[in-house]
């Protein structure tokens, strides 16, 4: 007669991550799936992209200008969900206002990320806000060079965004 039990023998340290890798992935999965059915719509899941017919949607207004300091950006998420744009800015205005660290350093900081991320129009934006914010020339210039030394001469090329008329 077979024996229908599974083997005794120890299983190897692989063969336990193995097992472990996959009964990991799997609640992952059914946790996610769990998550996105609880979460509640928000206005584009509802109406999806402009110009697509959808029952008790109309098209979205054109986007308005964001608000003064707000990412050029921001006025088409404001345009696509009001709310979630509204949560974004408090969260921005909180986050960058003078504390620990005086707001143009933090928008400093933000224009070297940009650099290095690439985002031209963020770097420029960043850095017109810093000089809202007070930053000097002088500090822009060095924000920039800090950008380089951690990214390379792209963020260099992407840096030159930040001067005026740059």
């Amino acid at each position: 007669m077979t024996n229908l039990r599974a083997s005794k023998r120890p299983r190897s340290l692989p063969e336990k991550f193995k097992a472990y890798a996959v009964l990991s992935a799997a609640l992952l999965i059914i946790g996610v799936g769990m998550q996105i059915e609880a979460t509640p719509p928000s206005r584009a899941d509802r109406c999806g992209d402009a110009g697509v017919p959808v029952a008790g949607c109309t098209d979205p207004a054109p986007p308005a200008a964001p608000p003064a300091g707000a990412p050029p950006w921001m006025a088409a998420v404001q345009q696509r969900d009001p709310a979630f744009a509204g949560s974004y800015l408090e969260m921005r205005q909180r986050i960058l206002k003078d504390g620990a660290i005086p707001a143009k350093y933090k928008l400093l900081m933000g224009m070297v990320t940009d650099t290095i991320a690439a985002h031209p129009d963020g770097v420029r934006s960043l850095a017109d806000n810093a000089r809202a914010a007070g930053a000097s020339e002088a500090e822009i210039t060095e924000a920039v060079e800090v950008g380089y030394l951690y990214g390379g001469t792209a963020s260099l090329v992407m840096g030159v965004n930040a001067f005026a008329g740059g």
